[in-house]
Protein backbone atom coordinates (compact mmCIF):
# COMPACT_ATOMS: atom_id res chain seq x y z
CA UNK A 1 0.00 0.00 0.00
CA UNK A 2 2.49 2.61 -1.20
CA UNK A 3 -0.04 5.06 -2.64
CA UNK A 4 -3.07 6.31 -0.72
CA UNK A 5 -6.12 8.17 -1.91
CA UNK A 6 -6.29 11.02 0.59
CA UNK A 7 -9.08 13.55 0.98
CA UNK A 8 -8.54 16.70 3.03
CA UNK A 9 -11.50 18.84 4.11
CA UNK A 10 -10.69 22.39 5.12
CA UNK A 11 -9.73 25.94 4.07
CA UNK A 12 -7.53 25.46 0.99
CA UNK A 13 -6.40 29.09 1.12
CA UNK A 14 -4.72 28.49 4.47
CA UNK A 15 -0.99 27.88 4.18
CA UNK A 16 -0.91 25.07 6.80
CA UNK A 17 -3.37 22.96 4.80
CA UNK A 18 -1.57 23.75 1.54
CA UNK A 19 1.74 22.62 3.02
CA UNK A 20 0.21 19.47 4.50
CA UNK A 21 -1.53 18.41 1.28
CA UNK A 22 1.48 19.28 -0.86
CA UNK A 23 3.82 17.15 1.27
CA UNK A 24 1.73 14.04 0.64
CA UNK A 25 1.06 14.83 -3.01
CA UNK A 26 4.75 15.24 -3.80
CA UNK A 27 5.37 11.80 -2.30
CA UNK A 28 3.09 10.11 -4.77
CA UNK A 29 -0.22 9.98 -2.91
CA UNK A 30 -3.44 10.91 -4.71
CA UNK A 31 -4.51 14.05 -2.80
CA UNK A 32 -7.79 15.96 -3.11
CA UNK A 33 -8.76 18.99 -1.04
CA UNK A 34 -12.50 19.59 -0.65
CA UNK A 35 -13.07 23.19 0.32
CA UNK A 36 -15.26 26.28 0.25
CA UNK A 37 -12.15 28.48 0.19
CA UNK A 38 -10.36 27.46 -3.02
CA UNK A 39 -6.89 28.60 -3.95
CA UNK A 40 -5.38 28.93 -7.40
CA UNK A 41 -4.22 25.50 -8.44
CA UNK A 42 -0.77 26.82 -9.28
CA UNK A 43 -0.15 27.08 -5.51
CA UNK A 44 -0.21 23.28 -5.17
CA UNK A 45 -0.17 21.77 -8.67
CA UNK A 46 0.30 18.22 -7.37
CA UNK A 47 -3.08 18.32 -5.57
CA UNK A 48 -6.63 18.12 -6.87
CA UNK A 49 -9.17 20.58 -5.53
CA UNK A 50 -12.96 20.43 -5.32
CA UNK A 51 -14.75 23.69 -4.58
CA UNK A 52 -18.14 23.01 -2.97
CA UNK A 53 -18.65 26.62 -1.92
CA UNK A 54 -20.73 27.94 -4.83
CA UNK A 55 -23.72 28.36 -2.52
CA UNK A 56 -21.68 29.47 0.49
CA UNK A 57 -22.84 33.09 0.29
CA UNK A 58 -26.46 32.07 0.90
CA UNK A 59 -26.00 32.20 4.65
CA UNK A 60 -26.79 29.17 6.79
CA UNK A 61 -28.77 27.53 4.01
CA UNK A 62 -25.78 27.86 1.68
CA UNK A 63 -23.48 26.36 4.29
CA UNK A 64 -25.84 23.42 4.71
CA UNK A 65 -25.98 22.88 0.94
CA UNK A 66 -22.20 23.04 0.71
CA UNK A 67 -21.95 20.39 3.41
CA UNK A 68 -24.27 18.13 1.40
CA UNK A 69 -22.13 18.74 -1.69
CA UNK A 70 -19.02 17.85 0.32
CA UNK A 71 -20.48 14.53 1.48
CA UNK A 72 -21.47 13.62 -2.07
CA UNK A 73 -18.05 14.62 -3.40
CA UNK A 74 -16.26 12.42 -0.86
CA UNK A 75 -18.52 9.48 -1.70
CA UNK A 76 -17.63 9.88 -5.38
CA UNK A 77 -13.92 10.10 -4.59
CA UNK A 78 -13.94 6.89 -2.50
CA UNK A 79 -10.78 7.88 -0.61
CA UNK A 80 -8.79 5.57 1.61
CA UNK A 81 -8.96 8.19 4.33
CA UNK A 82 -10.50 11.59 5.09
CA UNK A 83 -8.63 14.18 7.13
CA UNK A 84 -10.72 17.06 8.47
CA UNK A 85 -8.60 20.13 9.19
CA UNK A 86 -10.11 23.04 11.12
CA UNK A 87 -13.24 21.86 12.89
CA UNK A 88 -15.79 24.47 11.86
CA UNK A 89 -18.04 25.02 8.89
CA UNK A 90 -17.57 22.36 6.24
CA UNK A 91 -15.96 20.05 8.79
CA UNK A 92 -19.29 19.74 10.61
CA UNK A 93 -20.45 17.44 7.82
CA UNK A 94 -17.85 14.79 8.72
CA UNK A 95 -20.28 12.71 10.85
CA UNK A 96 -22.30 12.13 7.66
CA UNK A 97 -19.36 10.34 6.03
CA UNK A 98 -19.66 6.58 6.38
CA UNK A 99 -17.36 3.71 5.54
CA UNK A 100 -14.12 5.71 5.46
CA UNK A 101 -11.58 6.29 8.25
CA UNK A 102 -11.47 9.88 9.46
CA UNK A 103 -8.78 11.97 11.17
CA UNK A 104 -9.67 15.29 12.82
CA UNK A 105 -7.17 18.10 13.54
CA UNK A 106 -8.21 21.32 15.30
CA UNK A 107 -6.10 24.40 14.64
CA UNK A 108 -6.86 26.60 17.64
CA UNK A 109 -9.50 29.21 16.86
CA UNK A 110 -11.92 26.38 16.03
CA UNK A 111 -11.91 25.09 19.63
CA UNK A 112 -10.76 28.08 21.71
CA UNK A 113 -13.84 29.75 23.11
CA UNK A 114 -12.08 33.09 23.69
CA UNK A 115 -11.39 33.22 19.94
CA UNK A 116 -15.06 32.75 19.07
CA UNK A 117 -15.02 29.00 18.39
CA UNK A 118 -18.49 28.42 19.85
CA UNK A 119 -20.20 31.70 19.09
CA UNK A 120 -23.25 29.96 17.58
CA UNK A 121 -25.54 28.02 19.89
CA UNK A 122 -25.04 24.84 17.87
CA UNK A 123 -21.31 24.98 17.13
CA UNK A 124 -20.02 23.19 20.23
CA UNK A 125 -22.26 20.17 19.70
CA UNK A 126 -21.34 19.94 16.01
CA UNK A 127 -17.62 20.14 16.77
CA UNK A 128 -17.99 17.43 19.42
CA UNK A 129 -19.81 15.26 16.87
CA UNK A 130 -16.84 15.56 14.49
CA UNK A 131 -14.49 14.49 17.29
CA UNK A 132 -16.69 11.50 18.14
CA UNK A 133 -16.79 10.50 14.48
CA UNK A 134 -13.01 10.58 13.99
CA UNK A 135 -10.99 7.39 14.42
CA UNK A 136 -7.95 9.54 15.25
CA UNK A 137 -7.52 13.07 16.57
CA UNK A 138 -4.24 14.98 16.34
CA UNK A 139 -3.09 18.29 17.84
CA UNK A 140 0.12 20.28 17.56
CA UNK A 141 0.65 21.44 21.16
CA UNK A 142 0.13 20.31 24.73
CA UNK A 143 -1.96 23.41 25.37
CA UNK A 144 -4.43 22.55 22.60
CA UNK A 145 -4.57 18.97 23.83
CA UNK A 146 -5.61 20.19 27.28
CA UNK A 147 -8.26 22.49 25.79
CA UNK A 148 -9.54 19.72 23.51
CA UNK A 149 -10.00 17.00 26.12
CA UNK A 150 -13.26 18.37 27.59
CA UNK A 151 -14.78 18.15 24.10
CA UNK A 152 -13.75 14.54 23.57
CA UNK A 153 -15.41 11.28 24.69
CA UNK A 154 -13.78 10.03 27.93
CA UNK A 155 -10.72 7.88 27.37
CA UNK A 156 -10.26 8.77 23.70
CA UNK A 157 -6.63 9.11 22.60
CA UNK A 158 -5.18 12.34 21.22
CA UNK A 159 -1.94 12.17 19.22
CA UNK A 160 0.58 14.99 19.17
CA UNK A 161 1.65 15.60 15.57
CA UNK A 162 2.60 19.12 14.51
CA UNK A 163 2.57 20.88 11.15
CA UNK A 164 6.32 21.16 11.42
CA UNK A 165 8.73 23.47 9.64
CA UNK A 166 10.41 22.95 6.28
CA UNK A 167 13.96 23.23 7.59
CA UNK A 168 15.46 23.41 4.12
CA UNK A 169 13.40 26.50 3.34
CA UNK A 170 13.36 28.14 6.78
CA UNK A 171 17.02 28.45 7.76
CA UNK A 172 19.56 31.14 8.60
CA UNK A 173 21.50 32.70 5.76
CA UNK A 174 18.65 33.32 3.29
CA UNK A 175 19.39 36.49 1.29
CA UNK A 176 17.00 39.26 2.39
CA UNK A 177 18.51 42.07 0.31
CA UNK A 178 15.68 41.97 -2.27
CA UNK A 179 13.23 42.85 0.50
CA UNK A 180 15.42 45.71 1.72
CA UNK A 181 15.46 47.17 -1.79
CA UNK A 182 11.74 46.61 -2.38
CA UNK A 183 10.63 48.23 0.90
CA UNK A 184 13.39 50.85 1.23
CA UNK A 185 14.85 49.32 4.36
CA UNK A 186 18.40 50.61 4.52
CA UNK A 187 21.32 48.39 5.44
CA UNK A 188 21.84 48.63 9.16
CA UNK A 189 18.18 49.06 10.03
CA UNK A 190 17.25 46.68 12.88
CA UNK A 191 14.01 45.00 11.85
CA UNK A 192 11.24 44.04 14.28
CA UNK A 193 8.67 41.88 12.49
CA UNK A 194 5.00 41.65 13.51
CA UNK A 195 3.76 38.96 11.08
CA UNK A 196 0.29 37.99 12.28
CA UNK A 197 -3.08 38.90 10.72
CA UNK A 198 -3.73 42.65 10.41
CA UNK A 199 -6.71 42.52 12.76
CA UNK A 200 -7.31 44.05 16.21
CA UNK A 201 -7.06 40.64 17.90
CA UNK A 202 -3.32 40.56 17.19
CA UNK A 203 -2.70 43.94 18.83
CA UNK A 204 -0.25 45.47 16.37
CA UNK A 205 -1.25 48.81 17.94
CA UNK A 206 0.45 47.78 21.19
CA UNK A 207 3.65 47.15 19.26
CA UNK A 208 3.50 50.52 17.50
CA UNK A 209 2.96 52.25 20.87
CA UNK A 210 6.16 50.61 22.12
CA UNK A 211 8.22 51.78 19.15
CA UNK A 212 9.07 55.36 20.27
CA UNK A 213 10.69 54.07 23.49
CA UNK A 214 12.53 51.39 21.50
CA UNK A 215 13.89 53.99 19.08
CA UNK A 216 15.11 56.14 21.98
CA UNK A 217 17.52 53.31 22.80
CA UNK A 218 17.97 51.61 19.41
CA UNK A 219 18.01 54.39 16.83
CA UNK A 220 18.06 52.05 13.83
CA UNK A 221 14.97 50.06 14.90
CA UNK A 222 12.26 49.65 12.27
CA UNK A 223 8.94 47.82 12.57
CA UNK A 224 7.48 45.71 9.75
CA UNK A 225 3.75 44.90 10.03
CA UNK A 226 2.26 42.10 7.92
CA UNK A 227 -1.17 42.37 6.38
CA UNK A 228 -2.89 39.03 5.82
CA UNK A 229 -6.71 39.08 6.14
CA UNK A 230 -6.52 42.78 6.84
CA UNK A 231 -9.24 44.77 8.55
CA UNK A 232 -8.98 47.98 6.46
CA UNK A 233 -10.28 50.22 9.23
CA UNK A 234 -7.80 48.77 11.69
CA UNK A 235 -4.87 49.22 9.31
CA UNK A 236 -5.90 52.84 8.76
CA UNK A 237 -5.95 53.37 12.53
CA UNK A 238 -2.47 51.81 12.79
CA UNK A 239 -1.11 54.24 10.19
CA UNK A 240 -2.70 57.15 12.05
CA UNK A 241 -1.27 55.91 15.34
CA UNK A 242 2.24 55.66 13.90
CA UNK A 243 1.93 59.15 12.46
CA UNK A 244 0.62 60.57 15.74
CA UNK A 245 3.52 59.02 17.66
CA UNK A 246 6.04 60.42 15.19
CA UNK A 247 7.29 57.02 14.00
CA UNK A 248 5.50 56.68 10.66
CA UNK A 249 8.78 56.66 8.71
CA UNK A 250 10.00 53.82 10.94
CA UNK A 251 7.08 51.47 10.21
CA UNK A 252 6.51 49.50 7.02
CA UNK A 253 3.01 48.15 6.32
CA UNK A 254 3.82 45.43 3.80
CA UNK A 255 0.37 43.93 3.19
CA UNK A 256 -0.25 40.23 2.52
CA UNK A 257 3.00 38.29 2.29
CA UNK A 258 3.60 35.40 -0.05
CA UNK A 259 4.57 32.26 1.81
CA UNK A 260 7.56 31.87 -0.52
CA UNK A 261 8.93 35.18 0.82
CA UNK A 262 8.59 34.30 4.51
CA UNK A 263 12.12 32.81 4.86
CA UNK A 264 13.49 36.15 3.61
CA UNK A 265 11.37 38.14 6.06
CA UNK A 266 12.36 35.87 8.93
CA UNK A 267 16.04 36.36 8.04
CA UNK A 268 15.64 40.10 7.64
CA UNK A 269 14.09 40.35 11.11
CA UNK A 270 16.23 40.28 14.23
CA UNK A 271 13.12 40.08 16.39
CA UNK A 272 9.65 38.65 15.76
CA UNK A 273 6.89 39.94 18.05
CA UNK A 274 3.47 38.39 18.75
CA UNK A 275 1.18 39.63 21.51
CA UNK A 276 -2.37 38.30 20.87
CA UNK A 277 -4.47 37.60 23.99
CA UNK A 278 -4.86 33.95 22.92
CA UNK A 279 -3.23 31.64 20.41
CA UNK A 280 -2.66 28.09 19.28
CA UNK A 281 0.93 27.19 18.43
CA UNK A 282 1.53 29.24 15.27
CA UNK A 283 3.82 27.90 12.57
CA UNK A 284 5.00 31.48 12.15
CA UNK A 285 6.70 31.30 15.54
CA UNK A 286 8.50 28.07 14.74
CA UNK A 287 9.54 29.38 11.32
CA UNK A 288 10.95 32.54 12.90
CA UNK A 289 12.91 30.49 15.41
CA UNK A 290 14.28 28.27 12.63
CA UNK A 291 15.58 31.35 10.77
CA UNK A 292 17.12 33.13 13.75
CA UNK A 293 14.59 35.83 14.68
CA UNK A 294 14.36 36.16 18.47
CA UNK A 295 10.77 35.82 19.78
CA UNK A 296 9.14 38.51 21.95
CA UNK A 297 5.77 37.10 23.00
CA UNK A 298 2.75 37.68 25.14
CA UNK A 299 2.98 35.64 28.32
CA UNK A 300 0.79 32.72 27.23
CA UNK A 301 1.13 29.12 28.49
CA UNK A 302 1.22 27.67 24.99
CA UNK A 303 4.29 29.70 24.07
CA UNK A 304 6.01 28.47 27.23
CA UNK A 305 6.14 25.00 25.65
CA UNK A 306 8.94 26.39 23.48
CA UNK A 307 10.29 29.53 25.08
CA UNK A 308 12.10 30.04 28.37
CA UNK A 309 12.30 33.66 29.54
CA UNK A 310 15.70 35.16 28.77
CA UNK A 311 17.14 31.87 27.50
CA UNK A 312 15.69 31.66 23.99
CA UNK A 313 13.17 34.49 23.92
CA UNK A 314 11.27 37.06 25.96
CA UNK A 315 7.80 37.15 27.51
CA UNK A 316 5.91 40.38 28.09
CA UNK A 317 2.69 41.62 29.62
CA UNK A 318 1.83 44.10 26.85
CA UNK A 319 -0.85 45.86 28.89
CA UNK A 320 1.71 46.64 31.60
CA UNK A 321 4.06 48.60 29.37
CA UNK A 322 7.02 46.21 29.39
CA UNK A 323 6.92 45.44 25.65
CA UNK A 324 9.38 48.20 24.77
CA UNK A 325 11.88 46.99 27.38
CA UNK A 326 11.76 43.44 26.00
CA UNK A 327 12.25 44.66 22.44
CA UNK A 328 15.21 46.78 23.53
CA UNK A 329 16.76 43.80 25.31
CA UNK A 330 16.27 41.56 22.29
CA UNK A 331 17.96 44.09 20.00
CA UNK A 332 20.73 45.30 22.32
CA UNK A 333 22.46 42.20 23.69
CA UNK A 334 24.09 40.69 20.61
CA UNK A 335 25.89 37.91 22.49
CA UNK A 336 22.65 36.72 24.13
CA UNK A 337 20.80 36.99 20.84
CA UNK A 338 23.41 34.86 19.05
CA UNK A 339 23.00 32.19 21.73
CA UNK A 340 19.22 32.29 21.35
CA UNK A 341 19.52 31.86 17.59
CA UNK A 342 21.56 28.67 18.03
CA UNK A 343 19.27 27.28 20.71
CA UNK A 344 16.11 27.95 18.72
CA UNK A 345 17.38 26.40 15.51
CA UNK A 346 18.34 23.23 17.39
CA UNK A 347 15.00 23.19 19.24
CA UNK A 348 12.92 23.48 16.08
CA UNK A 349 14.98 20.74 14.42
CA UNK A 350 14.31 18.53 17.45
CA UNK A 351 10.57 19.08 17.91
CA UNK A 352 9.18 20.49 14.66
CA UNK A 353 10.89 18.99 11.63
CA UNK A 354 8.14 18.89 8.99
CA UNK A 355 9.47 15.76 7.30
CA UNK A 356 9.55 13.85 10.56
CA UNK A 357 6.09 14.99 11.64
CA UNK A 358 4.55 14.16 8.27
CA UNK A 359 6.24 10.75 8.22
CA UNK A 360 4.49 10.03 11.51
CA UNK A 361 1.22 11.20 9.99
CA UNK A 362 1.77 9.02 6.94
CA UNK A 363 2.25 6.00 9.18
CA UNK A 364 -1.03 6.78 10.95
CA UNK A 365 -2.85 7.15 7.62
CA UNK A 366 -1.64 3.73 6.47
CA UNK A 367 -2.60 2.05 9.70
CA UNK A 368 -6.09 3.56 9.61
CA UNK A 369 -6.60 2.73 5.94
CA UNK A 370 -5.67 -0.92 6.52
CA UNK A 371 -7.86 -1.09 9.62
CA UNK A 372 -10.71 0.35 7.61
CA UNK A 373 -10.28 -2.38 5.01
CA UNK A 374 -10.23 0.18 2.23
CA UNK A 375 -6.71 0.03 0.85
Amino acid sequence: MDKLRLCFIGPARAVPLQRWAEWFATRGHDVTVVTVEPVEQTSAPACHQLDVGLSWKMGKLGRALSTVDMVQAVRRLKPDLVHVQYLRGLAWGAPLLRGVPCVATPWGSDILEEQGAFREWYSRSLTCAVLRRAEAVTVHSAYLEARLRPLMPPGRAITRIGWGVDLKRFRPGVDAQPLRRQWTIEDGRRVIFSPRLAQPFYRHDQIIRALPAVRDMVRDALLVVGGHSADPGYVTSLRQLASGLGVAEHVRFVGPLAYAEMPQWMNLAEVVVMVPPSDGMPSTLLEAMACGAVPVLNRLPQYAELIEQGRNGFFVDPDNGDLSAALISALSDRASRDGMVRLNRALVAEVADQDREMERMQQMYRQLAVRGGLA
